[in-house]
């Protein structure tokens, strides 16, 4: 029996629902342990449509591409979240500046990125992914300016407070 391949215009299309929470949520909740040893708590899910400005200091972005849709996911963290748990891979003695917290931020945008992506493969997803940025600065707004909706995942750690934000919307240009 020979595999068949799916025409690009035959892939499902990524939804923001349930499975796809529980996803990133697994994604993260790895990531912050492997790397930073640390136990982060997803919190309940929001579904939303329109714009949306996120607070922090330091937000990691990545673009998404899949057949028919684009998007964006980002996690925005406070700089006083990145600082205490970056100790926990450079050392408690190491002074912790912004060029760390901006590194710090961009690898762990990439790990989490990479195994959601993994597990979307799994499920006949195929995700192009774009270049990462960092964006930083005290209580900066990351503001998606896009006519789809979008999926808010908070998480705790220690009382405090981030948030991966995933934003979708149709991409109706034909591939050439």
């Amino acid at each position: 029996m020979e595999a068949q391949v799916k025409p690009m215009s035959q892939q499902p299309t990524l939804s923001l629902d349930e499975y796809l929470a529980k996803e990133i949520s697994t994604a993260v909740t790895t990531a912050m342990q492997q790397t930073f040893g640390v136990e982060v708590v997803p919190g309940a899910f929001e579904v939303g449509e329109g714009m949306v400005s996120l607070v922090g200091d330091v937000s990691g972005v990545i673009g998404m591409v899949q057949s028919h849709l684009e998007g964006t996911l980002t996690l925005c963290l406070t700089f006083e979240t990145v600082r205490d748990i970056l100790p926990q891979v450079v050392g408690k003695s190491v002074s912790i500046t912004h060029e760390m917290a901006v590194d710090a931020v961009g690898e762990i945008t990439n790990m989490i990125f990479g195994q959601i992506k993994s597990s979307l493969g799994q499920r006949g997803f195929h995700l192009k992914l774009g270049i990462p940025c960092v964006v930083t600065g005290k209580g900066h707004f990351v503001s998606q300016f896009h006519r789809g909706r979008y999926m808010i995942v908070p998480f705790h750690l220690d009382g405090q407070l981030f948030q991966v934000y995933v934003a979708l919307h149709a991409n109706n240009r034909k591939a050439g």
